[in-house]
């Protein structure tokens, strides 16, 4: 590759880290906004995914960038699954409660997409 095609490249992967990184931090500000807790990366998400519904951003825009971040997903939650380990003690006490949700939370996701789809097949 040329020198003029790597800074090509990497300049849309700025660009387009760019817009998901603003989407982030406009979701993280309405957060602090709100009166109650409210994860802010939802908000960014759920602000990308406006943007991109209503063609305010394009997917090509932002497409180098979250090609990469879905690439490399996996090596983001190590981060996470070790900060776990230091509340293991508590999650081990609220295992029961933990697997009732996941089983139920699933028994739920099923019954309701079932419907859904005996719904729509009318």
């Amino acid at each position: 590759m040329s020198k003029r095609q790597i800074l090509k490249q990497l300049a849309s992967y700025l660009s387009s880290f760019l817009i998901i990184l603003a989407c982030l931090l406009v979701g993280k500000w309405i957060s602090s906004l709100l009166p109650f807790a409210f994860p802010g990366s939802i908000l960014g998400m759920l602000i990308l995914f406006l943007l991109l519904s209503f063609q305010l951003v394009r997917l090509h825009w932002i497409e180098p960038s979250a090609s990469l971040l879905l690439r490399h997903m996996a090596l983001l939650f190590i981060p996470v699954a070790v900060g776990l380990l230091s509340y293991m003690d508590t999650v081990m006490a609220s295992l029961g409660v933990i697997l009732v949700n996941v089983v139920a939370g699933i028994a739920l996701i099923l019954l309701i997409v079932g419907r859904l789809y005996q719904r729509m097949n009318r």
